[in-house]
């Protein structure tokens, strides 16, 4: 597992271990430190659209009480298969998404949204948004430029919201595999940006690593969902989304909605 600039000491590891399970981790980082970076991605209608979500806690407990609320949520249903993941997931593009949050409502697939929406709405996390969206017959301009142009939406928005809060910065940011290549190409977009934004010193801490183990974090895959639930609103803005709507409840200003390309429809 890559990490940009690893301080000595601290294992990406044993730090996204400890925001998995709501513990400290051993090697002094502790789950508070650790942020999550969902994504989304589609074609569809002749557009490309690329979605990213930055997610951290506001207060030490966040992680330890999206476990424990979701444990809670199983025992109110009284899943059976608490402990058993779906061999294909379930029926909706919920259960696709986010199968561990979404496994206690496998008999109710139409409460799934509103459910977990409500479910999120309540943990002590805050969200920064960015979207990227190009015209199918636009020349997309590299994945290098995406990746850029995603990364400082949500890093301003982080950055706005520490500055507002005088609060520190998390020291981790962990985002799903995407495969060698990809990480790869994210960590590098990440090392050489960082530094020229407005806000590096108050992020100079902030290492980006990648998850390669099977089972996500819960707050990974809770990351994913909400920049799926972006996504899909951007692609249908006027079908109703409880997820889409907490998310934009919980976004920390000035959250907003970065693109590249379709300049000729702005003018």
């Amino acid at each position: 597992m890559s990490v940009v600039g690893k301080p000595a000491g601290t294992s990406a590891r044993s730090a996204a271990t400890a925001a998995r399970n709501g513990s400290p981790s051993r090697l002094g980082l502790r789950p508070e430190q650790v942020a999550f970076l969902g994504e989304y991605a589609a074609d569809g209608k002749g557009r490309h659209v690329f979605v990213q979500v930055m997610c951290w806690p506001t207060v030490p407990m966040a992680w330890t009480t999206l476990t424990q609320t979701l444990a809670n949520l199983r025992d109110v249903r009284g899943d059976i298969m608490a402990s058993c993941m779906p061999a294909k997931g379930g029926t909706s593009w919920v259960h696709e998404v986010a199968p561990q949050l979404a496994l206690p409502l496998e008999r109710d697939p139409g409460a799934a949204e509103s459910t977990l929406a409500a479910l999120i709405g309540r943990l002590p996390v805050r969200f920064s948004v960015a979207v990227v969206e190009h015209e199918a017959r636009e020349v997309r301009g590299g994945d290098a430029l995406r990746h850029r142009s995603l990364f400082s939406g949500c890093l301003a928005a982080y950055s706005a919201y520490l500055k507002s809060t005088k609060q520190a910065s998390c020291r981790l940011v962990i985002a799903a595999d995407r495969g060698r290549l990809q990480n790869d190409a994210q960590q590098q977009v990440y090392r050489d940006l960082l530094p020229h934004l407005d806000s590096a010193s108050q992020l100079r801490a902030l290492e980006l690593t990648h998850w390669t183990e099977t089972t996500m974090p819960l707050a990974l895959e809770m990351s994913q969902l909400a920049a799926a639930a972006v996504g899909r609103h951007v692609q249908q803005p006027n079908e109703p989304s409880p997820l889409f709507e907490m998310v934009r409840g919980h976004l920390a200003p000035p959250s907003r909605f970065h693109a590249l390309g379709r300049q000729k429809q702005r003018k």
